[in-house]
């Protein structure tokens, strides 16, 4: 095959039909701590948090296993973490994690630094109804690479400080105007927009009062986020994530094709529907450091 003819096939992704699926490889690659470095910094803050007998000894079984180098989340798989043990675990992710989005965003405001994302968006003709992003990542490096863009971003929440979780009215946050048609109907006009889906949750998510709110400014320790290991596919079928995830899939049976960047092909919430759809022959670009997958 020649390049001329790769390149055609590259340019065809980048049109309507097209779903995003980004993983921690694109965080990674803008400084926003892996999976790795989040084991690290767990076996580091986790003991000092623990004082009851029995989740001492729970940490203990799952940090026996990151010491041998199991990978964290086959490390929670192995031992599901008690309820405070995952507490803490959320808890000191959401920090971690939030560190680094913090100094991320300071950066692209005050050097002008640009995201790799916000490149990639501009590839892109966003118009009619939109783009649609699925992202297993809790960061906003999504969020801040559609702004810098002048495109809204729509995580399902309406409002700016303190936004309520509203699936079906928050399209509606990007509407500019009204346009007559030929006839005597008139056709709501919307600024370019892009959806994104976040399953396993968002550093600006918070519950109060059983309510899920956006909250860009509250406390980074309280957000609503999933942690790896078993734990996750329960938390997955609660308000907002279930919403998130159902739409997720939604959209992923209804792309006409897919690009897949730095995402490893490890979650359940997400892959029942996007396997199947590949397997059906549905064309996929896929990138990333290494291939470990067999769609057959």
């Amino acid at each position: 095959m020649d390049i001329d003819t790769i390149k055609k096939i590259i340019q065809d992704f980048f049109q309507e039909g097209t779903v995003t699926i980004v993983g921690s490889g694109l965080s990674l690659a803008e400084g926003i701590p892996g999976m790795g470095e989040l084991a690290k910094k767990l076996q580091m803050e986790i003991p000092g948090l623990l004082s009851a007998t029995g989740d001492i000894k729970n940490w203990n079984n799952i940090e026996n296993d990151l010491a041998k180098g199991v990978g964290l989340e086959e490390a929670l798989h192995n031992t599901k973490p008690s309820s405070y043990v995952e507490e803490c675990i959320r808890k000191v992710t959401a920090i971690y994690i939030g560190e680094a989005d913090k100094g991320l965003l300071t950066d692209i405001v005050k050097t002008g630094k640009q995201l790799r994302f916000s490149e990639y968006l501009q590839l892109f003709n966003i118009r009619n109804e939109g783009m649609t992003v699925i992202t297993t990542n809790y960061d906003r490096l999504l969020e801040y690479a559609c702004e810098t863009n002048e495109i809204m971003a729509d995580t399902l929440f309406v409002g700016k400080y303190i936004a309520r979780f509203k699936p079906d009215q928050s399209k509606y946050a990007s509407c500019i105007g009204v346009q007559r048609t030929n006839g005597k109907g008139k056709k709501l006009q919307y600024s370019p927009r892009v959806t994104i889906l976040k399953p396993h949750g968002c550093l600006s998510w918070h519950l109060i009062n059983s309510i899920p709110y956006s909250l860009p400014d509250y406390s980074i320790e309280d957000s609503l986020i999933i942690t790896p290991g078993l734990n996750k596919y329960r938390e997955g079928y609660s308000v907002p994530f279930d919403i998130h995830r159902a739409r997720a899939n939604e959209e992923i049976d209804k792309a006409q094709r897919y690009i897949i960047i730095g995402y490893g092909f490890g979650d359940d919430h997400l892959e029942t529907h996007l396997m199947q759809q590949l397997r059906a022959g549905k064309p996929a670009l896929i990138l990333t450091r290494q291939i470990l997958i067999n769609f057959v």
